[in-house]
């Protein structure tokens, strides 16, 4: 039975869908397949990724299960625009990861109790990365509702069960669960819970199951022989190519990026406590999880959502040290201050995830400023022109589900050669440049030109101490200085359509 703390994260999850309704372009792959199989069909000409295929190709599997479950949506409600179909994919996507994590929560209230499963839900639901993300089409966040599935299993004892999900999710959707997969293994091998014969044939039950899937659905969308996931990796990690998105030192996942997607202040503390009270009960349970961490470690490209599958773990661990401090509350005043303490981070947490839901928002320019312009033209009573967008503009927003307008044609030419055979029939421009056209002769002299308008986003924080210098708080209005925003999109039009 689900209780209000999963109604409310719930809530949470679907607040941050409507706060920030507009994706970054590292989204765009999976969001504009689920655009190409809603609007296009079996028309797989038409999709948009034979003309941007991206670095490397990806799967269609999670795409294909979120525009199924979409459609009917599409089918039968009244939409205002094909952008609501957006939000309405975003919305599946995280019912399903928010469906995951409940059913963690549940394995846990059945193998640790309730106690352990409320501090659960107060650390992890009130973090960030997770419930911002859980409606963003990242390949991780298909492959993040599979393994809350495996980690359930894990708790619950049945490690088989937990392989053969793993393995299909890394054959599928993302390479480096072999990393939790090898592990996990070897923990249930050494806790003699499985067998040798048993764990391979786990792995080639889900692996082979997620290849023949995986090849079937995505070389017919890719018009050719593909398993995705294994050319990624060859790609990524064979050839070094992951390098070339930036490098960071052995150490970041474990003092960057886990107290940032942990975020409560108790989380050091309450490791400290769960490894000195719980780690006959715990030990080998987490412990996989810390060396999956550490052996992802030892590649130079790091990003949070590469160890996003472990976060939940990391929070048990401090639900069951804020578990042994809350049982104990009645035995002294030390043990109450502490339980009290742990609420109020908790709170807290939340009040800076929400700070930084508030700031999140506003880096997403491209989809605003794609938003401005269909405004300005429907004042105007004008269409039936071209729009074009540049490179910036589409990476920070502007997505298929943006284009609602069939008069409009939105061209998004990235090659410049290409770009310049088709500048004089471009009406509109949607640019990061400031100076166009001054910086591009071809679209024409500056006098051809109008400035229409702008979009600003988030540029920086500064603290307030800083700002208003001492006694700030004495200042009115001082909080509306801290997040500072500049002009980030430009759009312009010629002179001679609007004239």
């Amino acid at each position: 039975m689900m209780d209000w703390l999963d109604w409310f994260f719930l809530v949470l999850v679907m607040a941050h869908l409507y706060v920030s309704p507009f994706t970054k372009v590292e989204e765009s792959f999976n969001l504009h397949a689920i655009h190409d199989m809603l609007v296009h069909g079996s028309n797989i000409e038409s999709y948009d990724h034979l003309e941007f295929p991206g670095a490397v190709p990806r799967t269609f599997m999670g795409a294909l299960v979120i525009s199924a479950l979409t459609k009917p949506f599409q089918l039968f409600l009244p939409l205002r625009s094909k952008f609501d179909l957006q939000l309405i994919s975003r919305g599946v996507l995280g019912m399903i990861n928010w469906a995951s994590i409940v059913y963690f929560r549940h394995s846990i209230r059945q193998v640790y109790g309730k106690t352990t499963a409320f501090w659960f839900a107060a650390f992890q639901y009130t973090q960030f990365h997770i419930t911002y993300y859980a409606t963003r089409t990242l390949p991780n966040m298909f492959a993040f509702p599979l393994t809350m599935v495996a980690a359930a299993y894990w708790i619950t004892n049945r490690p088989r069960r937990t392989l053969v999900v793993l393995a299909f999710t890394a054959v599928v959707f993302r390479a480096e669960l072999i990393l939790l997969i090898m592990p996990l293994a070897l923990s249930a091998l050494l806790q003699r819970k499985i067998s040798i014969v048993q764990t391979i044939l786990a792995g080639l039950e889900g692996g082979l199951a997620g290849m023949a899937l995986s090849i079937y659905v995505d070389s017919t969308f890719w018009k050719f022989p593909i398993l995705p996931e294994a050319y990624g990796f060859y790609f990524n990690v064979i050839l070094g190519n992951a390098v070339a998105w930036g490098t960071q030192p052995w150490h970041a996942y474990f003092t960057n990026h886990l107290p940032k997607l942990l975020l409560n202040p108790a989380a050091l503390p309450l490791f400290a406590v769960s490894s000195v009270f719980e780690l006959r009960r715990f030990g080998m349970m987490i412990a996989p999880y810390i060396v999956f961490v550490a052996l992802y470690s030892t590649q130079p490209h790091k990003e949070w959502r590469f160890i996003v599958y472990a976060i939940p773990m990391f929070a048990l661990t401090m639900a069951l040290g804020a578990s042994w401090i809350s049982n104990r509350m009645r035995k002294g005043i030390l043990y109450m201050g502490t339980g009290l303490t742990l609420a109020i981070s908790a709170a807290a947490t939340l009040m800076l995830a929400t700070s930084m839901l508030a700031i999140s928002s506003a880096n997403y320019p491209g989809g605003h400023a794609v938003m401005a312009m269909h405004r300005g033209l429907q004042d105007s009573g004008t269409g039936n022109l071209t729009v074009h967008l540049d490179i910036p503009t589409c990476m920070s927003g502007a997505t298929l589900f943006t284009f609602t307008r069939e008069d409009i044609e939105y061209d998004r030419t990235e090659n410049k050669d290409e770009l310049e055979e088709v500048a004089a029939s471009v009406a509109v421009m949607v640019t990061f440049d400031k100076n166009f056209p001054a910086t591009d002769p071809a679209f024409g002299s500056t006098r051809e030109w109008a400035f229409k308008g702008s979009v600003k986003a988030f540029a920086s924080i500064q603290a307030p101490w800083i700002i208003q210098q001492g006694r700030f708080w004495e200042t009115d209005g001082w909080w509306r200085d801290v997040v500072l925003v500049r002009e980030r999109v430009w759009i312009f039009a010629r002179r001679s359509v609007f004239e």
